[in-house]
């Protein structure tokens, strides 16, 4: 009996429409207690204070990283991560009618688009409104390749 491998190559581009603008010279602050890799098209918070990136993860934070700000564009190990802040990181901050694939982006500590962020009190808002007023639109994309054998 033959045996056939296959390999899943995602083949739509995570930015489906419009013009990024990025920004490659950011810092993305040190974790030492990071588990894991922070992977490309990973969203991203800013702290005001520092204007240090962080991964977005807590809606309910009181010092600004309680808004996603950013997609970064590459992957950085944990090692690094953990080793020190990372200088001259591409992080996506807007575009004019940038859309973006649904399915790439990632969000950390099982958030999502739906999550709604409440601080301060009475905003109201989800991570996917917070994204449209800095000109990011999420659009749900079919791979059309991932159906083949």
């Amino acid at each position: 009996m033959a045996v056939q491998a296959s390999t899943n190559n995602i083949t739509v581009p995570f930015v489906r429409d419009g013009v990024p603008y990025v920004k490659d010279n950011e810092v993305l602050l040190q974790d030492a207690g990071r588990s894991g890799d922070m992977v490309a098209y990973t969203l991203m918070a800013q702290n005001p204070s520092t204007l240090k990136w962080v991964p977005f993860s807590d809606e309910t934070a009181t010092d600004g990283t309680q808004w996603p700000r950013g997609i970064l564009m590459r992957t950085y190990t944990e090692a690094a991560i953990k080793a020190g802040d990372i200088v001259d990181v591409p992080i996506v901050v807007g575009g004019k009618g940038l859309v973006i694939d649904e399915g790439q982006l990632v969000i950390e500590n099982s958030k999502l688009l739906t999550t709604v962020i409440n601080v301060p009190a009475g905003t109201n808002k989800t991570v996917e409104t917070v994204l449209s007023e800095i000109g990011i639109f999420v659009q749900v994309t079919v791979d059309i390749d991932a159906y083949q054998n």
